[in-house]
């Protein structure tokens, strides 16, 4: 790797850690995270500062991102969010199922966090939004490939595994989840990816959508497993409420 693609990655790597720590940090507690010496951790900071992607506080030497580098992907979130209610309809969804509820979209052979709402229950699955999941193997993948012809399953896979991509199941195991999803309507992994979460997914109408979008609920398995029936009954409620929405946008517009 290049000293371009050091710092490049290192860049990355502290926004990622601001993200995931949600409050100003130190240039010390930066480096120590993104696992960097002090010296180049600093003159980063002071680039990135420079650049008007990272704001200091003097009186407490913290960094944190500035307005200039939130609004950077601003214009994104029309494709996430452009359909009528989306935002309040997952923000009730994650009300009403109690749990950890996500927006997820495809990104080559993973699939990507956009948005995260927290349920009222404990918390025990943290995801951030920017995180990735294979699409072999997750919930949200699942449903993903239940979209796609099994032609076209069966050259991603053939990537995935020439990719040497860490656990990649079994053709045949992934067909067979596919054909369930595809039946059920809805992806579950239990404790696939991680053993202490559950998750359950389903793909959202695309009829008025920019982008392919699929919603997840998630928690400690065994609490979702015990709502296991309320959890699917939620999600296929959601998403008839959302095939309702884009029938009633298309007749308003006609």
């Amino acid at each position: 790797m290049n000293d371009t693609s050091v710092s490049v990655t290192r860049s990355f790597r502290v926004f990622d850690a601001l993200a995931k720590a949600k409050q100003p940090l130190s240039s010390a507690e930066i480096a120590r995270l993104i696992e960097a010496p002090r010296s180049s951790t600093a003159d980063l900071l002071r680039t990135l500062v420079g650049l008007n992607l990272l704001s200091i506080d003097r009186r407490s030497a913290t960094y944190f991102p500035t307005a200039r580098f939130s609004s950077l992907g601003s214009w994104l979130e029309s494709s996430w969010f452009g359909h009528a209610g989306l935002r309040d309809a997952l923000r009730e969804l994650a009300a009403t199922s109690g749990e950890t509820t996500v927006l997820c979209t495809p990104t080559d052979l993973d699939v990507e966090i956009v948005a995260v709402f927290e349920g009222p229950a404990g918390i025990a699955w943290s995801p951030v939004v920017g995180e990735r999941f294979p699409i072999f193997g997750s919930a949200t993948g699942t449903s993903y490939l239940s979209t796609l012809p099994p032609s076209t399953i069966r050259a991603m896979h053939r990537r995935a595994a020439s990719e040497k991509r860490a656990a990649v199941p079994e053709l045949s195991s992934v067909l067979s989840d596919v054909r369930a999803s595809q039946r059920a309507s809805l992806a579950w992994n239990l404790g696939t990816l991680n053993p202490e979460v559950a998750t359950v997914a389903c793909h959202l109408p695309q009829d008025s959508l920019q982008r392919p979008l699929f919603v997840a609920i998630g928690g400690p398995c065994k609490r979702i497993q015990e709502k296991r029936a309320l959890l699917e009954s939620s999600l296929k409620t959601f998403v008839a409420m959302r095939l309702h929405g884009n029938t009633a946008d298309r007749e308003s517009v006609v």
